[in-house]
């Protein structure tokens, strides 16, 4: 815990898409004289308010929020890089007014680079680039994933072993940082995990402990920047999923539709004055927008048919709640996988308590209320309250995950790619191995058909 003693207080909010997270930063931020730092990747940007599920700014009630609408459609995206030195600066001005600064936000690869000084966030010294400029400058950033993938394999063939050949983002990466550095990932990898053995308890290698993470920007690391409080929201994906799917119908109704119209005509407008828009960034990328891109273009054309418009529509606006299902889960995956096993390798799960938010009608006693009360004793330098959670939920959400080797491993047969040992051990007995690699059944052979015995002719002999 003497790691964390001489460093600055946070407050962290952190959950899945839905569960009240932003919400819960006003209350304690009126409650604890705070400001709120946004940790969105996508609120950072201006637009889309409703598909970005920004806090509207009476719900806010005149908290200050940083870093929320701060990126212009026509300007860079953001790395996290970029995000983590901003937030910085900010948090260090929050502190230096005598505030408190609360970190909100479902990006959790953000709030967790932010949270550990890692030395492969921080890259090099081009590693504050935009990412426009880091492709102006290396190309090959800008080039197919399957190109970049093949570069990585050139430099560094054990990191790119471990990745998915589809996963780009952590391809990417992973090329940035020997560009950025001249060293290879997988180097810095070892040289991280030897110094996190020198003052942790040593369970595994440093060759496992590499193995184990899924992205090479979220090891935990040592020094953390902050003296965290973690507070996370926990519901029960199970009952999650229908309250999204409420949520996607009801910002349909307050205007989700006409936003993302309105962002496709900017979206045109900057294109015909020359702009070129790289849609698989930034704010195009939004859950709620992306899925409707066939009906707005569809509406931008001819026309469409009304049955045919409103078919698009209908099947943007399911498209919108699998996604939206799918980045919740994957959210709750990130929680447990990597940031409570960077909270464990720092010795700082002492740090969390868990929030039961799965019953709305309990939200003041199992989440708002613990949550002041954890609050009030972190900041007292006191023992945190215990989880809402019963304990048999809250012993299997914190339990660790099973660790093995990641590596990417391709059955020629299937054309599958699979990146853990047990998926390839249980490969074989799946339904699609065993049908793909079953010998045909020779049917002819085995029931040859019955000719004629007799030699009688079949036409007529007269």
């Amino acid at each position: 815990m003497s790691t964390f003693i001489a460093k600055p207080r946070v407050v962290v909010v952190v959950g899945t898409t839905g569960v009240g997270k932003s919400e819960l930063a006003v209350t304690l931020a009126e409650k604890f004289n705070g400001e709120i730092i946004n940790g969105d990747a996508l609120q950072l940007y201006n637009g889309l308010p409703t598909a970005t599920n920004k806090l509207p700014v009476p719900e806010q009630r005149s908290i200050p929020h940083h870093l929320l609408g701060c990126i212009g459609l026509g300007e860079e995206t953001w790395t996290v890089g970029k995000y983590v030195h901003s937030a910085t600066l900010v948090i260090e001005d929050v502190i230096a007014r005598g505030k408190l600064p609360i970190l909100v936000g479902g990006t959790h690869y953000y709030t967790q680079s932010l949270l550990f000084d890692d030395s492969l966030v921080k890259a090099g010294p081009e590693g504050d680039l935009s990412a426009e400029a880091q492709e102006k400058k290396w190309p090959v950033l800008a080039a197919s994933t399957n190109e970049m993938l093949e570069e990585l394999r050139l430099v560094d063939p054990e990191i790119a072993a471990r990745w998915h050949p589809n996963d780009r983002r952590k391809i990417r990466h992973s090329l940035e940082v020997y560009l950025t550095t001249g060293r290879r990932p997988s180097d810095l990898y070892d040289e991280q995990q030897s110094a996190r053995s020198r003052h942790t308890p040593a369970r595994h290698t440093a060759s496992e402990l590499v193995s184990q993470e899924a992205d090479v920007t979220t090891q935990s690391t040592s020094p953390p920047r902050y003296n965290p409080l973690i507070l996370w929201i926990y519901v029960d994906l199970d009952q999650l999923i229908p309250r999204l799917d409420r949520r996607v119908d009801q910002m349909v109704d307050t205007g989700l539709i006409e936003e993302a119209r309105s962002l496709h005509a900017q979206m045109r407008a900057l294109e015909r004055s020359g702009t070129l828009v790289d849609q698989s960034k930034g704010i195009w990328t939004a859950i709620g927008y992306k899925e409707l891109l066939p009906y707005l273009w569809a509406c931008t054309g001819a026309g469409p048919t009304a049955r045919m418009a409103e078919e698009l529509k209908e099947q943007a606006i399911e498209l919108t709640k699998i996604a939206t299902r799918q980045y919740a889960k994957q959210q709750q995956r990130w929680i447990r996988g990597k940031l409570l096993r960077a909270l464990e390798e720092n010795a700082a799960l002492d740090k969390l308590t868990v929030l039961d938010g799965t019953e709305l009608s309990q939200w003041p006693q199992n989440v708002e209320a613990t949550a002041v009360d954890a609050v009030d004793a972190f900041l007292k330098g006191n023992p945190l309250p215990n989880s809402t959670l019963p304990p048999t939920l809250s012993n299997v959400i914190l339990a660790p995950k099973p660790k093995g080797e990641i590596k990417a491993r391709s059955c020629q047969v299937c054309d599958i790619i699979m990146m853990t040992q047990q998926e390839w051990d249980a490969h074989p007995r799946s339904k699609k191995h065993r049908k793909a690699t079953r010998t045909p059944i020779d049917w002819q052979a085995l029931y040859p058909k019955t000719r004629c015995q007799d030699n009688r002719p079949h036409h007529d002999d007269r």
